[in-house]
């Protein structure tokens, strides 16, 4: 009984790639989906990820703070994003995995409760989205379409 406690209250840090409606950027999501804070979360990236294929250090995934600093306390639902690149420039055939891996992992570390600690790997792979279409939000489309006849109406108007 006292394990089931336990595990409906802990935190649970999940790592996961994420991809927003019409948008062909791939973000790199960590998010608490447990009931309490982690505490002393440390998390650790296995290789270099330079966003968006910029081969410029300050670029580099693995040496932001969040890869590189203790998080004191990460609460429930917070969540941390970053942009990774769009899916053409990780799947392009000029790609260079070193700069731009196509699988990557995440290890998270954080401590709950009394005196206990997590170690959990969190392996990204991104190869299952090549060739994929991209999620789409049906209002988004239907937002675009008014836009482009509103701008229509515009262009008219101004002819008048």
């Amino acid at each position: 009984m006292q394990e089931q406690s336990e595990a409906i209250s802990r935190p649970y840090i999940l790592v996961s790639p994420k991809l927003e409606a019409d948008n062909p950027t791939f973000y790199l999501k960590i998010y608490n989906s447990g009931r309490t804070a982690a505490s002393n979360l440390r998390l650790t990236i296995d290789r270099s990820f330079y966003q968006f294929g910029e081969n410029n250090p300050n670029r580099n995934l693995a040496i932001y703070s969040a890869f590189t600093q203790p998080i004191t306390a990460f609460a429930p639902s917070s969540e941390i994003t970053f942009s990774l690149a769009q899916g053409f420039v990780i799947f392009g055939k000029n790609a260079d995995e070193s700069i731009l891996p196509k699988t990557f992992t995440v290890v998270a570390e954080y401590e709950y409760g009394l005196n206990r600690s997590v170690k959990e790997s969190h392996i990204i792979d991104l190869r299952p989205y090549v060739d994929a279409n991209l999620p789409q939000e049906a209002l988004i489309r239907k937002m675009k379409d008014l836009i482009k006849a509103v701008e229509k109406v515009a262009t008219n108007a101004r002819k008048s």
